[in-house]
């Protein structure tokens, strides 16, 4: 995976690594395997090089569904994936979704097709080559005839389809355990894998909006870590996760992600643009009551603000605001992000914030911190 940099200093814009949320995913997985292993229908076949990008062209592969990681090689690193194949390297295998007959989405593998295909589609030069180092500079149709050869019809790629008839349940387990390039797959991109839809298409729609990024202090795509990990995407499932329930959250917030995509991945269009709607609303609400400090923790001890994102806040603030009304929220901003440098000088609320974040217990306690603040700032 290429190094990035990240928007700030410290070399992310958000606080914590992308990690499982909890780990109650199975509770008995050798039974569930055996008792599912019978539902998961999958194909194997060997491609070339150029039958892969004959796939790619006639859209038979579809690189860019919603689900994928937003990651990118640059030309460097795919020019390195073009130096293995001619070497005869062993290259991972991909992963394939079957979405209908003769046509697949891509679960894992996607920076290894699109740089075998801009390259037999001559779209970038071989650069950085250390075993062909005569090869930097040249394009596709540049390079000498033998090479050509290797690279269309020797080199192959093996691709691990999963059939369209497999069990739901068990294709999500297959897509949480894979991996790229010995990165596994975040739990926000399984989820997105797994339960693709109209509520999918939605959560992706509004973790990208200008006015979300612009409250997550998201400047530049490319150098964000919440947006190339996808947890701009995750902040908007926790939301619609918890916005009814929050106060009666029990058990693990990961699994609770999960359930929820999938019991709803199929939800009706007015009730997907009813979810769209609250989530707007809330974004506003923040804003209003938290301006550029959103989101983000208050050191009592430097007497500033972190310019990172912090999830467990992210939490507090978001179901707080839910209650009052935007005006007022603005009109006591000023108070109100006093009040979350109070907060900061709080052990109960530091420890709900910071230690064990997931659990249930300190999910609730600040969010009901922050929102009793607000009340007593807004009267």
């Amino acid at each position: 995976m290429e190094q990035m940099e990240f928007e700030s200093s410290s070399g992310r814009d958000i606080e914590e690594s992308e990690a499982q949320l909890d780990s109650e995913y199975e509770e008995d997985p050798v039974g569930f395997w055996e008792a599912k292993q019978r539902d998961l229908l999958t194909s194997v076949l060997d491609y070339n090089l150029r039958s892969l990008t004959d796939l790619v062209k006639n859209k038979q592969i579809d690189l860019s569904p919603n689900y994928q990681r937003r990651n990118r090689w640059k030309d460097d690193r795919k020019s390195q994936l073009i130096e293995s194949f001619l070497m005869n390297v062993p290259i991972p295998n991909i992963f394939l979704n079957e979405d209908a007959y003769g046509h697949y989405s891509v679960i894992d593998g996607k920076q290894r097709l699109t740089a075998i295909s801009d390259f037999l589609f001559g779209r970038f030069a071989l650069t950085g080559l250390k075993v062909f180092g005569e090869a930097n500079g040249l394009r596709f149709d540049e390079l000498p005839t033998t090479l050509q050869t290797i690279l269309e019809t020797r080199a192959n790629l093996r691709a691990v389809i999963i059939l369209r008839q497999s069990d739901p349940d068990i294709k999500y387990q297959v897509f949480q355990r894979l991996n790229t390039g010995g990165i596994r797959l975040n739990p926000q991109e399984i989820r997105n894998s797994a339960w693709p839809g109209k509520l999918n298409d939605m959560i992706l729609e509004e973790s990208t909006s200008s006015e979300f990024h612009k409250l997550l202090g998201i400047k530049d795509r490319n150098r964000s870590a919440i947006y190339s990990e996808m947890r701009d995407a995750e902040f908007v499932l926790r939301y619609l996760t918890f916005r009814e329930n929050w106060a009666t959250f029990a058990g693990g917030m990961g699994r609770k992600l999960d359930t929820y995509m999938a019991t709803h991945h199929n939800m009706p269009a007015d009730q997907v643009e009813d979810a769209r709607s609250h989530f707007r609303a809330a974004v506003r609400k923040a804003r209003a009551a938290f301006g550029e400090n959103a989101f983000q923790r208050w050191s009592p001890e430097k007497q500033s603000w972190r310019r990172q994102v912090l999830a467990s806040l992210y939490d507090a603030e978001i179901f707080a605001v839910d209650q009052f009304p935007e005006g007022v929220l603005r009109e006591r901003s000023s108070d109100i992000v006093s009040g979350v440098q109070d907060l900061f000088s709080d052990a109960k609320f530091r420890r709900a914030v910071d230690a064990a974040t997931n659990t249930p217990s300190y999910f609730r306690d600040r969010i009901t911190m922050m929102r009793d603040m607000i009340s007593e700032k807004v009267g």
